[in-house]
């Protein structure tokens, strides 16, 4: 379950919270989450996937548990996100403050959450809303107990997913021309690894 102290808290608060615990503060709330295994494999999975595409098209960087909060949306002095992972491009790369503990001016082009039980309503309908309004292009929301993948394409649909994809369909995006995400080898390598882990026991 996450620790949440509700607020009203500020960025000024969330910046004050220890370093090394994973704070968001939504909504004027701080929220404290703790990752799974299963969390951390996914977003592991997902990740050097995009990342072996960007080496051979340096379009921008992969990242994860980078902190930002947007200047520019409603109530900007009360959200603070850290996304599993995202996806940005070389042009808001060259604006992002290397010093900083979090991205004041970067806005991501993807975004990729992997809920757990206890924030699936943070992701699914909090973050949205940040994430609209922020100016991010593409929210991916993967469920990997459902094994579903939500897919925002705000310009698209503001509201609603313009896809929900299941872990057997392959996932692109037009921000990665030519990128192809095929769910069923995440899937494989999962299931893989929890074999693995089954017969040390």
């Amino acid at each position: 379950m996450p620790t949440t102290t509700l607020g009203p808290y500020t960025v000024k608060d969330w910046l004050a919270t220890p370093e090394g615990e994973h704070w968001e503060l939504i909504h004027g709330n701080l929220v404290m989450t703790e990752e799974s295994f299963g969390n951390s494999r996914m977003v592991y999975e997902v990740w050097r996937r995009i990342d072996d595409y960007l080496d051979d098209h340096p379009s921008g960087i992969m990242m994860n548990n980078i902190a930002f909060c947007f200047p520019g949306i409603t109530d900007a002095d009360r959200e603070g996100v850290v996304p599993d992972l995202c996806y940005i491009p070389n042009d808001q790369l060259a604006r992002a403050n290397v010093e900083a503990n979090v991205q004041k001016d970067v806005i991501p082009a993807l975004v990729v959450e992997i809920p757990s039980p206890s924030t699936s309503r943070i992701d699914l309908v909090d973050k949205v809303e940040i994430y609209r309004e922020a100016g991010v292009r593409e929210y991916w929301i993967f469920d990997r107990h459902q094994e579903t993948v939500r897919i925002f394409q705000f310009a698209e649909n503001a509201e609603e997913p313009v896809a929900v994809y299941s872990f057997g369909d392959t996932l692109t995006t037009p921000l990665l021309p030519g990128f192809a995400l095929e769910m069923p080898k995440i899937r494989q390598a999962l299931a893989i690894r929890r074999e693995s882990q089954d017969l040390s026991r």
